[in-house]
């Protein structure tokens, strides 16, 4: 019996992970494979939810992390390093705000604060954000405000329209996902007080849910015409998750005029290690000065050296096209042997997302444990839908196998 002294944050899966199987990987490249301490092996489409673009242990990746470990870890962000000062300009390239500055940090909440605090100085006087219904941006205690789910919120935050006195009020206004009218009549109520509009152009934890352009481009429209700023949450879709650096790219395009004003980036940047990112013009970085935000580790030479290796490394293997081949690749799977519980095959590149019918509320609520056993690690997202974030190099081999497991997973809970 293993003693977990942890606290009891996360539903345990009772299975110590301890090494990605190198036998299994392509030459030179990361597996998609996991073993247990059992020497259970798994195929890996949790990847740390999100965290695993270029698969376990791949060589040039443990390699460049060697060399930046023995030459410098850590140098507080007074200090310019080389691979913080690369990975800035790399990402500033990469995305759609012209003129770009960055703020960098460890993980995807704390690039949101950053957000809520940039987007609440640049609009003095203003103290509404609307977010989105289903959507989730973390569990600090502004991301959470703007996190829909009320179990996530209770008991620390209370929202406008609710009445319970909790902790902390925050000014969140919720909108329906992809609803234009409901974004214009929110404005409207708000209105002189909307700081921003706050959304991820691929709903993740909601159930994996991309937005369209309408809606992208109509969110722009109405953010210019009421003065508020417009931020978009890649930290699950970004990086080259869906075929290109940013989602909104993939989405919208790059024209100038079209891009979100504050724009920020997590998980799949650091390959593996903690890196995120909050990106927004040179304008808006101008009203965080010093002492408005900070980050003890953010931006430290070790974590950036991985976020430049992991981003050459996807140039170099050509991993950001590979990761937008896959959900047509799986679909084209589904569609020459469906199964009767599959009602979608959705999502975006390598962000999949395949919801499931059955009875209650919650048809999927037990297939991350069926499919472990069947030999599949996932998520499920809103008790319905199976999630699958591939490294990004997975392709038609792994994407069959991964609909094999499901279907006989699928089989077992109907039986």
């Amino acid at each position: 019996m293993t003693t977990d002294l942890r606290w009891p944050t996360y539903p345990l899966r009772k299975t110590i992970l301890t090494e990605g199987v190198a036998d299994k990987a392509e030459p030179g490249q990361g597996s998609a494979y996991v073993r247990d301490a059992e020497g259970t092996v798994y195929l890996d489409a949790v990847g740390g939810i999100g965290c695993n673009p270029l698969g376990h242990g791949h060589p040039k990746f443990v390699a460049a992390m060697h060399k930046q470990l023995s030459r410098l870890a850590v140098a507080t962000g007074s200090f310019w390093t080389e691979p913080q000062l690369e990975l800035a300009r790399q990402i500033v390239e990469r995305q759609p705000i012209p003129d770009a500055r960055v703020f960098l940090g460890n993980t995807g909440t704390e690039v949101n604060e950053a957000a809520i605090k940039q987007v609440l100085r640049a609009r003095p006087g203003r103290d509404v954000i609307i977010a989105m219904e289903r959507a989730f941006h973390g569990r600090t205690l502004g991301s959470i405000a703007l996190t829909a789910n009320p179990k996530y919120r209770a008991p620390y935050v209370t929202c406008l329209g609710e009445s319970d006195k909790r902790f902390a009020t925050m000014n969140v206004a919720r909108i329906p996902y992809g609803d234009l009218d409901a974004a214009a009549a929110m404005m409207d109520k708000y209105k002189g007080r909307v700081a921003g509009v706050w959304l991820e152009p691929i709903q993740g934890e909601g159930g994996i849910f991309p937005a369209t352009r309408e809606f992208l481009v109509g969110l722009r429209t109405l953010c210019n015409e009421h003065g508020a700023l417009l931020g978009a949450d890649e930290i699950q879709c970004g990086a080259g998750r869906v075929g290109t650096f940013a989602a909104w790219s993939m989405l919208v395009g790059d024209e100038p005029e079209l891009a979100p004003d504050v724009i920020w980036f997590a998980k799949a940047l650091g390959g593996g290690l903690p890196v995120s990112a909050c990106v927004s013009s040179a304008e808006l970085a101008e009203h965080m000065g010093r002492g408005s935000h900070g980050s003890t580790f953010g931006g430290n030479p070790f974590a950036c050296a991985a976020g430049v290796e992991t981003l050459r490394i996807m140039d170099e293997d050509n991993l950001m096209q590979r990761a937008g081949a896959q959900l047509p690749t799986l679909q084209k799977i589904a569609a020459e042997d469906p199964h009767p519980r599959v009602k979608d095959v959705r999502g975006l590149g390598s962000m999949i997302g395949v919801e499931v019918t059955g009875e209650g509320d919650a048809p999927a609520a037990n297939m991350a444990a069926l499919l472990q056993k069947h030999g599949m690690l996932v998520t499920v997202c809103a008790g319905t839908t199976v999630r699958m974030l591939f490294p990004y190099g997975a392709g038609d081999s792994i994407l069959r196998e991964a609909w094999r497991i499901l279907r006989a997973a699928l089989d077992e809970d109907a039986s």
